[in-house]
């Protein structure tokens, strides 16, 4: 993800989040961050994928969309780094899978090459800004 789509990186704090009735699954919960209540959206619970077995690592990416803020819960923050151009590219056709809405892939559409040699990884680059939109037009309460 972008850092430039993340207002800031929060403690997952599981007491401090407030699970209000009729909620989608994938809602963890509403979160009051200094005065603003957040939604929180587990990753893990949206895309199907197995809950995480030691949320001690467990971090909220806090991103704005208009007047709103959404919390995306991920396993952790592993690193925050600045990627030149010339390492982003577009993300292969079988890749990206954007017909399935219940796959990341479907909110991923480039990857980063970083490293050299052994140490080389390529990365996808997830973008919440169409996760949201995809949410906001699933559940109308989303809407911003």
């Amino acid at each position: 993800m972008e850092i430039k789509q993340v207002r800031e990186i929060i403690d997952l704090s599981v007491g401090e989040l407030t699970r209000p009735p009729g909620l989608p699954g994938f809602m963890r919960g509403m979160l009051n961050l200094r005065q603003q209540m957040v939604s929180v959206i587990d990753l893990r619970s949206l895309y199907q994928m197995a809950p995480l077995e030691d949320s001690g690592l467990a971090k909220i990416l806090v991103v704005e969309r208009g007047d709103e803020c959404y919390g995306l819960m991920v396993d952790a923050v592993e690193n925050i780094m600045t990627i030149e151009d010339s390492h982003r590219f577009g993300a292969p056709k079988m890749m990206r899978n954007a017909s399935a809405q219940g796959d990341p892939r479907s909110e991923m559409d480039e990857v980063i090459d970083i490293g050299e040699g052994d140490a080389r990884r390529t990365l996808s680059v997830f973008q919440c800004d169409r996760l949201l939109e995809r949410l906001a037009r699933e559940i109308p309460a989303l809407a911003a």
